[in-house]
C-alpha cells in the first residue's frame, strides 16, 4: 500500500513539472510576440511622425517663400531669420540668404511691409525717375553757371573796351600838355608812367578774367560730359533691366484640376485684385526658369474669384495629349499684374491684315479685351510713362510705293517713339508678335457655361498628395483632342524685344 502511494506522488510531481514547463513556454511565446507587435507599432508612429514633420517643414518653406513675393505680411524678425537660414534645406537656404541679401538694396524709410521681391521693381523704377530729376537740376545749374560764365566774359571784355577809352584820354591830356606847359616836362612824364602802369595793369587784369573764364568753360564742358556718361551709363542699364525681361515672372500656379481636365484652380484671387475675364498661359513649372523661352501649353479664363488666394477658371485652348494641365503648372499673362493695370501703349497707325488701312481700334480693343489699358505713346515734353509695359510699333511704311513723304515723316515719328521709349525703358515689340499671343487666349475656343452648367460637373479631382509629370489615368477631354488644342506655344513672342 506504501508503494503505491508513492508511486501516485511521483507521477503527480512530474505532471505538474510537465505542466510548470508547458505553462514556461507559452509565456515566452506571448511575451516574444507582443514585444514584436510594440516594436512594429513604434515603427509605424516614427514613420508618422516623420511624415508630419515632412509636411510641417513644406508648409513652413511655402509660407516663407509667399512672404518673399509680397504674398504674406512678413515681420522684421522673420527678415533677420533669412540671414542665417538652417532648414536642413541647403537649396531654400541659399534662396533665403539670398533674398535676405536682396532685401538690403531697399533704403531706411522703407517699411518692413515693403521688402519683398514684388515692390523691388517700383523701388527701381522710383529710383531710376529721382536719377532723371537729379540730372535735370544739375543740368539746370549747368545752364546758370554758362549764363554767368558769358556775363563775366562780357564784363571782361566792357573793362577792356574802358581801359583803352582811358589810353586815348591820357595820350590827349599828354599832348595838349606837352603843347602847354612845356616847362612841366618832367610831370607829364610821371603822368605818362603812371597811365602806362594803369594800362598794363588793367591789361594784366583782362588777362587773368580771360584766362579764368577759360577755365571755367573747360571745367563745364567737362561735367557736362561727365554728366552725359552718366545719363547714357544709366540708360542702357534702365534698357537692361526692363527691357532685358528679368522683371518678368510668373503671376501664379495651377491649385487644382477639376472634373475632365476642363475646368482649373489657381493660387491668385481678391488679395491679389484678380478680377473675372483675365486670360493667363499655362506654362509646366519646369520651364519658368527662363520665361522668355517657354512655351504656353494652354489657355485658361477666369471665371470665379473665390478667396484671398484661390480662382477658378475655364480652359479655353487645350494642351496636347503629350502634356496636360498638372497642379503646380505656372501661370503668365502680360495683360495683367497682382494689384495695378498693365498699360500698353501705340505707336503710329498698325496695320494688321496687309490691306493698307490701320487696325488701331481693332488691336486696342483686343488689348482692352484682355485686361490691359492703353497708354499716350509720349507726353507733351516727348517723354514716356516709365510705367507703360510694352511699345506696340506696327511695320514701317515703304518708300517709293506712293506718297514717299508721308512715309517719310511716318518712319521718322515711329524712330522718335522708340528712342522715348529706349530711354524710359519700355519694351519695344512688333504688333504682329502682340497679335500672336492675343491669338493664343482667342475666346472663341472657349467652352460656353451658362446657367445650364451644374456644379457636380465640375467637382475636384481627387489627388493623392503627390504631382506626377505624366499621369496614366488622362481624362477623355485629351484622349479626344477635339480641336481646341493650344497652337501658339511661344511665349518668347511677347516677352522678347524687338
Amino acid at each position: 500500500m506504501a508503494a503505491r502511494d508513492d508511486s501516485v506522488i511521483r507521477g503527480s510531481l512530474i505532471t505538474c513539472l510537465i505542466l510548470l514547463v508547458l505553462s514556461l513556454a507559452l509565456n515566452f511565446i506571448l511575451w516574444s510576440w507582443g514585444s514584436g507587435q510594440a516594436g512594429a507599432q513604434a515603427k509605424v508612429k516614427d514613420s508618422l511622425n516623420n511624415a508630419q514633420n515632412g509636411l510641417r517643414d513644406a508648409q513652413t518653406r511655402n509660407d516663407q517663400l509667399m512672404k518673399m513675393l509680397g504674398g504674406e505680411q512678413m515681420t522684421q524678425d522673420e527678415l533677420n531669420a533669412f540671414k542665417e537660414m538652417n532648414s536642413g534645406d541647403a537649396q531654400f537656404d541659399t534662396i533665403a540668404q539670398q533674398f535676405f541679401k536682396d532685401m538690403q538694396i531697399y533704403g531706411q524709410d522703407v517699411g518692413i511691409q515693403d521688402r519683398h521681391y514684388g515692390k523691388l521693381a517700383d523701388y527701381f523704377t522710383d529710383i531710376i525717375r529721382d536719377r532723371n530729376a537729379q540730372y535735370s537740376t544739375a543740368r539746370d545749374e549747368a545752364s546758370k553757371i554758362r549764363t554767368q560764365a558769358e556775363t563775366d566774359v562780357n564784363a571782361a571784355r566792357a573793362a577792356q573796351q574802358k581801359a583803352e577809352q582811358e589810353r586815348e584820354s591820357l595820350a590827349k591830356q599828354l599832348d595838349d600838355e606837352r603843347a602847354q606847359f612845356a616847362a612841366a616836362r618832367n610831370d607829364m612824364v610821371t603822368q605818362m608812367e603812371r597811365a602806362k602802369d594803369s594800362k598794363r595793369k588793367s591789361e594784366l587784369a583782362l588777362q587773368e578774367l580771360q584766362q579764368q573764364s577759360r577755365n571755367d568753360k573747360q571745367l563745364l564742358t567737362n561735367q557736362i560730359a561727365n554728366l552725359e556718361t552718366t545719363i547714357d551709363a544709366q540708360k542702357l542699364e534702365l534698357n537692361r533691366i526692363r527691357g532685358g525681361g528679368q522683371f518678368e515672372q510668373v503671376q501664379g500656379e495651377i491649385r487644382y484640376v477639376l472634373k475632365d481636365g476642363n475646368i482649373v484652380s489657381i493660387n491668385l484671387g481678391s488679395a491679389d485684385a484678380l478680377r473675372r475675364g483675365v486670360t493667363f498661359g499655362v506654362i509646366d513649372r519646369d520651364e519658368t526658369d527662363r520665361l522668355q523661352d517657354a512655351k504656353v501649353k494652354a489657355s485658361i479664363q477666369v471665371t470665379r474669384v473665390l478667396g484671398p488666394h484661390l480662382a477658378e477658371a475655364r480652359v479655353i485652348a487645350e494642351p496636347e495629349i503629350s502634356s496636360p494641365i498638372i497642379e503646380g503648372d505656372a501661370v503668365y499673362s502680360p495683360f495683367w499684374a497682382p494689384g495695378r493695370t498693365v498699360k500698353i501703349a501705340l505707336a503710329g497707325p498698325i496695320d494688321l491684315d496687309d490691306d493698307d488701312k490701320p487696325d488701331n481700334e481693332q488691336l486696342e480693343g483686343m488689348i482692352k479685351a484682355a485686361g490691359a489699358e492703353l497708354a499716350d505713346n509720349g507726353d507733351k515734353s516727348g517723354r514716356i510713362d516709365p510705367s507703360v509695359r510694352f511699345l506696340v510699333v506696327g511695320e514701317p511704311p515703304k518708300i517709293g510705293t506712293g506718297d514717299d513723304a508721308r512715309a517719310t515723316a511716318a518712319i521718322e515719328e515711329l524712330g522718335r517713339a522708340k528712342e522715348r521709349a529706349n530711354q524710359a525703358g519700355v519694351t519695344v515689340i512688333p504688333a504682329w508678335k502682340l497679335q500672336a499671343f492675343l491669338r493664343s487666349i482667342d475666346d472663341t475656343l472657349t467652352q460656353p457655361l451658362g446657367s445650364a452648367a451644374r456644379s457636380e460637373d465640375n467637382r475636384p479631382r481627387s489627388v493623392d498628395g503627390s504631382v506626377r509629370r505624366r499621369p496614366t489615368d488622362l481624362p477623355s477631354i485629351f484622349t479626344d483632342q477635339r480641336g481646341r488644342v493650344q497652337r501658339n506655344k511661344a511665349l518668347s513672342d511677347i516677352l522678347s524685344p524687338q
